[in-house]
């Protein structure tokens, strides 16, 4: 992952793209989403958790001295009415393609996770058991869960909707969020009807 990032990171610094990346917080009723925006104006990370946010800038910071991460507001963060719009129920999948680096950056298992994943319809949930079935690793149902953790675009890849054989399971945002989100689509899915 380091060496796909490293080289992203370089490639970019010598193109003279420069690599400032923006930082936001951002508060939607009770969900709040720490995102990091890429100098190409695409979503580089996205999560619930601060502190997986800070470990995010930390290692972009690492890999090339050059990153510079600025905080910018709400206001100016272009993705916000698209957020609004996923968080009040009135858009059900994201109108853009994610372009994070840290994608491609994980391992083969990570990506054929995160793909599946992407594929789960708006309002619906898979175990973790069934999606380590869909990627051909019947018995990699925690290596799935850990995929799952280590999503870099928390919602652009609903890993919120992949839940333990015998209740939610765990999410990097906490369990309080994933429920509220799973509610919250659930609600969206059945009005839709």
């Amino acid at each position: 992952m380091k060496e796909y990032l490293h080289t992203y990171l370089f490639k970019l610094s010598s193109s003279g793209v420069g690599l400032d990346f923006a930082k936001v917080t951002c508060r939607y009723g009770k969900f709040v989403i720490y995102c990091i925006i890429g100098p190409e104006d695409n979503i580089v990370h996205l999560s619930f958790a601060s502190e997986k946010h800070e470990r995010a800038q930390e290692q972009l910071k690492s890999l090339n001295f050059k990153v510079y991460i600025k905080k910018i507001p709400q206001k100016k963060f272009h993705f916000d009415s698209m957020f609004t719009d996923y968080f009040s129920g009135r858009l059900t999948t994201f109108p853009i393609v994610n372009e994070s680096p840290l994608v491609p950056a994980g391992t083969d298992f990570q990506k054929r996770i995160w793909r599946h994943i992407g594929e789960i319809p708006y309002g619906s949930c898979i175990t973790y058991q069934q999606l380590a079935h869909l990627v051909g690793s019947p018995k990699g149902q925690r290596a799935a869960a850990k995929a799952c953790g280590d999503n870099p675009v928390a919602l652009i890849i609903p890993c919120h909707r992949i839940v333990a054989a015998n209740g939610l399971g765990g999410f990097a945002g906490g369990v309080a969020i994933k429920e509220a989100l799973l509610a919250m689509e659930h609600t969206g899915a059945r009005l839709q009807k």
